[in-house]
């Protein structure tokens, strides 16, 4: 059986894979993200709060829908300009939203073309949806996130482990 944490290694993996990517943080919910993080880009992996066991009348319930938050996310930097002059300084929000979307948008194609051969044996399913944030996390983060769904066959052949024994 494929456990979220099995799932959860496939993720790493996938940052490990990328240069780009600087940290994992898997985490539970968002507010996980307030601790200390000490690189940037960083990939973190947030548990939705609900999986589904789905139901059909050939293989019961053995199939399971894992929900996942895709969240890529890069350090503001503020930048002293040519605006200096007229007391206007700038960031590197712009290229930070820019470059999280292209990294997120390559680790779900990585997830749905199984180009490193972690996901073979599950689905990304429905379309996608990524918005951007601003500011976040301990207020100096700008990025991407997209909610997935991955489908998993549970090939348990047992219906329970659990069983009467007289």
């Amino acid at each position: 059986m494929i456990t979220i944490k099995n799932i959860i290694d496939k993720f790493q993996q996938i940052q490990q894979a990328d240069a780009r990517l600087h940290a994992f943080v898997p985490c539970g919910t968002q507010a996980d993200l307030l601790q200390d993080i000490k690189y940037y880009p960083y990939f973190a992996v947030i548990l939705e709060p609900s999986h589904d066991i789905l139901f059909t009348e050939v293989n019961g319930y053995r199939t399971i829908e894992y929900n996942f938050i895709l969240r890529v996310a890069d350090k503001n930097n503020q930048q002293k300009n040519v605006y200096v002059a007229n007391g206007l300084n700038s960031s590197n929000g712009l290229d930070i939203i820019s470059e999280t979307f292209v990294i997120l948008t390559d680790i779900i194609n990585c997830i749905s073309e199984d180009s490193l051969l972690l996901f073979t044996d599950m689905t990304l399913v429905n379309d996608i949806e990524a918005e951007p944030f601003y500011n976040e996390d301990t207020g100096d983060c700008n990025g991407f996130e997209a909610r997935i769904t991955l489908r998993v066959k549970n090939d348990n052949p047992c219906v329970s482990p659990i069983t009467y024994v007289p």
